[in-house]
C-alpha cells in the first residue's frame, strides 16, 4: 500500500512538472503584428508568460523584453512601426528611461480642462509600451465594432478617445467612426478585459501636478477591418 501511495505521488509530480514545462508560444496580435514568446501551461491550460518576449512586424522588431510569472520585468524596448526606438522603460522601478520626440505634425492629442497660459507647463500622459505597441490592443478593440464590416471600398476614418485619470489609468475609451460620407457614429469600447499593463499609463501633469487628460488618435479602418494608426 505504502508503495502505491509513493508511485501515485510520483505520477502526479511528474504530471505537474510537465503541464508546467516552459513551451515556445507564437501568436498574431493583429493584422501582421506576430508576438514570440516563452509560457508554462497549467492543466487548464491557462498560459503564463516567462522568459524572453518578442513581437515582430513584417520580421521588424516592435517590442522585445522579459517577462517573469505573466510580469513584464527589467528594461524593455518599444519601437515604431518601422523598427525605430521609440520607448525605453524600467519596468523593475516603473521608471521611463527614453521617449523619442513626437513628430509635429502628430496623429495624437491631448486636451486637459484648464486655461494655458504662456509660463504653463502641461506635459502630455506617455502610454507605456510607446506610441504604437503601447496602443494595439486599443485597435484591436476598434475591430470588434460591427460597422466595420459594412464598410465600402474607401474604409473608415476613426478617432479613437482615451480618458486617462491623474492616477495614469484609463478611465474611458470611446470611437467615433466617420464611414461612407455619412454622419459619425459614436461607440462606447468596452475595455474591461484589457490586461493591466494596458491600461496603464504615466498621467499627464499641469505645472507638475497630475491632471486627468482626453488623448485623441486618428485611425484608419479598412474593408477588411484592419486598423492602423494613420
Amino acid at each position: 500500500m505504502k508503495n502505491l501511495l509513493t508511485l501515485l505521488f510520483c505520477f502526479f509530480c511528474v504530471d505537474a512538472c510537465l503541464a508546467q514545462q516552459v513551451q515556445e508560444k507564437k501568436n498574431v496580435i493583429i493584422d501582421d503584428i506576430i508576438e514570440q514568446y516563452q509560457a508554462t501551461v497549467d492543466s487548464n491550460g491557462i498560459e503564463t508568460k516567462v522568459g524572453k518576449y518578442t513581437a515582430l512586424r513584417s520580421k521588424k522588431t516592435i517590442a522585445s523584453g522579459q517577462y517573469k510569472n505573466g510580469k513584464r520585468i527589467g528594461t524593455w524596448y518599444y519601437y515604431d512601426h518601422d523598427g525605430k526606438m521609440q520607448q525605453q522603460y524600467d519596468h523593475d522601478n516603473n521608471k521611463l528611461l527614453f521617449e523619442a520626440p513626437e513628430p509635429n505634425p502628430s496623429n495624437f492629442h491631448y486636451f486637459m480642462d484648464v486655461d494655458v497660459r504662456n509660463q504653463d507647463k502641461p506635459q502630455q500622459p506617455i502610454k507605456i509600451g510607446g506610441r504604437y505597441f503601447g496602443y494595439l490592443p486599443y485597435l484591436k478593440l476598434i475591430r470588434r465594432i460591427h460597422a466595420l464590416r459594412g464598410m465600402d471600398e474607401t474604409g473608415c476614418n476613426a478617432v479613437l478617445t482615451i480618458l486617462v485619470s491623474p492616477l495614469g489609468r484609463m478611465a474611458d475609451c470611446s470611437v467615433q467612426l466617420f464611414c461612407n460620407s455619412a454622419d459619425p457614429i459614436y461607440y462606447t469600447v468596452d475595455a474591461a478585459d484589457l490586461p493591466e499593463i494596458d491600461k496603464t499609463f504615466i498621467p499627464g501633469t499641469f505645472n507638475g501636478q497630475k491632471i486627468a487628460t482626453r488623448i485623441t488618435i486618428l485611425c484608419k479602418a479598412d474593408k477588411n477591418s484592419e486598423v492602423n494608426i494613420y
